[in-house]
């Protein structure tokens, strides 16, 4: 698995770092595995937004660039911020959210490390930026494509991986698909890191393994989630129920339902994203290798009853069919892959463009803006109101200013 990030440093170089949580996570994270950070961009010689001039156009050293367009839609902006950086230890940042329990907190997930960068205070003078790798995160966040945060302070990953790591190398066997977490900074990394296991695996709550190359992943409610299931082509809905714990290995709990004709077209390295409109309880996806967005009724459907390799021993596996599964926008996008949806409108990032083009509910385009994005894939509002997105291949979080 390539990743094919476009940075000064070759991927091989981020592979050959260290998965376990006490170990170093690489030069670019230099002393934040062990619970070290780095301050803001900028924040010991500015206002700390890591921002500067329009004459500074295309930085990427902790200042800005601007867009060269105006819009009507209010999170767009004429200037991109950067907030992190490979200096602050990202490495392939694919996904980004705002932990609700703790706002102050951006989790970015980072595929070339198996884990995570905490960003506190993003932006302000006292922002710093934390690496995060459990021990066992080769095998329970995988080349982590996305997240989603749930209730609890707790919160689930997707892995775009085949399971070649468990507990040691080994032939990828599929044996994959989305974990829960902790985000409590006691919990999350920092439990159960012996290696090898004594016989807890790590700081992880819960896995289910239906879902290989795991391209996107939303919330419901409780411990349910929805995943893109980019090895098998569907959209698959998960219940953990009762988690085991950090550490365990029981899944027999676990209800797992195939919406087997909400067919998605994963793209290798460009996640897909979801998100969860609770009060339509309509489902958008971003299918990325037919360019479309989808969006799916998570109430309709009925069941096939149950499939066949219930790898976990779950109380379901069952296939669902007859769903309503539509196109929202079905043209005017190459590679759709970051959602956010907010005040009534759905913002997908292009990763293939660099733009983000945002929409109303009924898939009318309200407006686009560009970005100097290598490659653009997560978006997330943040408290304040304004858009925050990842540059997977140029090692960047970067917020839109106006």
């Amino acid at each position: 698995m390539s990743l094919r990030p476009r940075t000064s440093l070759p991927l091989w170089v981020f592979l050959l770092m260290p998965a376990c949580g006490g170990d170093d996570a690489g030069d670019d994270a230099a002393d934040a595995s062990t619970g070290g950070s780095t301050s803001a961009p900028g924040s010991s010689e500015d206002d700390g937004s890591g921002s500067s001039t329009a004459a500074d156009s295309g930085s990427s050293d902790g200042g800005s660039s601007t867009t060269g367009a105006g819009s009507d839609v209010p999170e767009f902006g004429a200037t991109l911020v950067d907030i992190a950086t490979a200096d602050h230890g990202l490495a392939v940042p694919r996904d980004l959210e705002f932990a609700p329990e703790h706002p102050e907190q951006l989790w970015v997930v980072n595929g070339a490390i198996h884990g995570v960068v905490i960003i506190t205070d993003p932006g302000l003078p006292s922002q710093t930026a934390e690496v995060r790798v459990d021990a066992y995160g080769q095998h329970f966040m995988s080349y982590v494509s996305s997240l989603a945060f749930g209730v609890g302070n707790r919160f689930s990953s997707c892995q775009e991986s085949r399971d070649d790591w468990n507990v040691g190398p080994q032939r990828p066997d599929d044996f994959m698909g989305p974990t829960l977490w902790s985000a409590d900074l006691d919990i999350f990394a920092a439990v159960n890191q012996d290696f090898p296991p004594n016989p807890l695996e790590g700081s992880h709550l819960d896995m289910l393994h239906q879902s290989p190359l795991c391209m996107g992943i939303a919330h419901e409610s409780d411990n349910v989630y929805w995943a893109f299931d980019g090895g098998n082509g569907h959209i698959v809905r998960y219940d953990f129920q009762m988690d085991h714990g950090p550490g365990g290995a029981s899944h027999a709990d676990g209800v797992i339902r195939r919406y087997l004709n909400a067919v998605v077209t994963r793209v290798p390295e460009i996640p897909g994203h979801l998100v969860l409109d609770p009060d339509s309880r309509r489902l958008y996806i971003a299918d990325t290798g037919t360019g479309r967005v989808m969006w799916l009724d998570i109430d309709s459907g009925a069941s096939n009853g149950p499939l066949p390799n219930n790898w976990d021993g779950a109380t379901e596996y069952s296939g669902y069919d007859g769903a309503t599964f539509e196109p929202l926008v079905g043209g005017g996008l190459q590679q759709p892959s970051g959602l956010a949806l907010h005040d009534g409108r759905l913002l997908v990032s292009d990763a293939a463009t660099g733009e983000i083009v945002a929409f109303d509910l009924d898939g009318n385009e309200l407006g686009r803006m560009s970005t100097d994005a290598q490659a653009i894939m997560g978006l997330a509002v943040g408290p304040d109101a304004k858009l925050y997105f990842t540059d997977g291949f140029g090692n960047r979080v970067v917020r839109v200013d106006p």
